[in-house]
């Protein structure tokens, strides 16, 4: 294999690890909100969902092409992965907040939370 190859199967690995770990805040976020009541647990665990099921399907849309062997094609996926992304993020949002018995601060918090872990620097 080819030292290109290598490289997107090694990100792609990373991708899918780092969504992992999203998923482990997820859950941590979750139990510390357990400590407040199970609804509050409940919607933390819904906000947190949101950003991972985003992300995998940005990760999904994003890798379908090999960017060593189509390098503008790979980018307008990962182009339309990030649209995707945005809209499927705001529906999803918009529809778990419909829900009466959710809280809307442990939602947010956790989303946001979440979302931020992605921004940190891991080089």
């Amino acid at each position: 294999m080819t030292e290109q190859v290598l490289q997107l199967k090694e990100n792609k690995k990373k991708a899918y690890r780092f969504v992992v770990s999203q998923l482990c805040l997820t859950l941590l976020f979750a139990a510390g909100f357990y400590l407040e009541s199970a609804s509050a647990a409940i919607s933390a665990l819904k906000g947190g969902l949101v950003a991972v099921v985003v992300n995998v399907v940005f990760l999904l849309l994003a890798f379908r092409v090999d960017a060593a062997e189509q390098p503008q094609l790979a980018l307008n996926a990962m182009q339309r992965g990030q649209s995707v992304k945005l809209v499927f993020a705001a529906v999803l949002l918009a529809l778990v907040l419909q829900n009466k018995q959710t809280e809307a601060a442990p939602l947010l918090l956790t989303y946001v939370a979440v979302i931020v872990f992605q921004y940190r620097d891991w080089e």
